[in-house]
């Protein structure tokens, strides 16, 4: 039995500028640690849903979240660098774990003077979290506008 693989197009979660995740200034993300995705220098401090789907985790400090996509894919999004150590300030969520959400909606705002001025860079890397349910990952480059722009086509086995 052939069994169809499924293609799932994910936009942009930020507006901003799309580029390869070796610009991320952690290793963690830049050396594919964590997983394979891009990372967007946002202009604007609102982070959208890459896709329909659930908040499986969203951070206590609100810098991080992962949205479940109904195929199984999970897609992580985390704001900045080292943002963790500023325990929130600065980020006002608009959702909460559990919450079904459609592709574009407004999932976390941020002020990106604010983090800058406290010496944290805002790019934000795009992962897909549970790489093992992925079969290709085509990656989008260049201008982006958060829940327009197609950032990345994902096949999930």
């Amino acid at each position: 039995m052939f069994f169809k693989k499924k293609g799932i197009k994910l936009v942009a979660p930020l507006s901003g500028t799309a580029v390869s995740l070796e610009e991320v200034p952690d290793p963690a993300f830049s050396q594919g640690l964590i997983g394979d995705g891009i990372a967007i220098k946002p202009n604007k401090g609102v982070l959208v849903s890459p896709c329909d789907g659930e908040v499986a985790h969203l951070i206590d400090t609100y810098h991080s979240v992962i949205i479940a996509h109904k195929s199984g894919l999970e897609v992580l999004m985390h704001i900045g660098v080292n943002t963790v150590s500023l325990k929130g300030e600065g980020f006002n969520p608009l959702v909460k774990m559990g919450d079904a959400v459609k592709q574009g909606q407004p999932l976390i705002e941020f002020d990106i003077a604010a983090i800058e001025a406290k010496g944290f860079p805002v790019i934000t890397p795009i992962i897909m979290a549970n790489a093992e349910v992925v079969s290709k990952l085509t990656k989008k480059s260049g201008s982006m506008t958060a829940g327009e722009t197609l950032a990345l086509e994902v096949e999930v086995k």
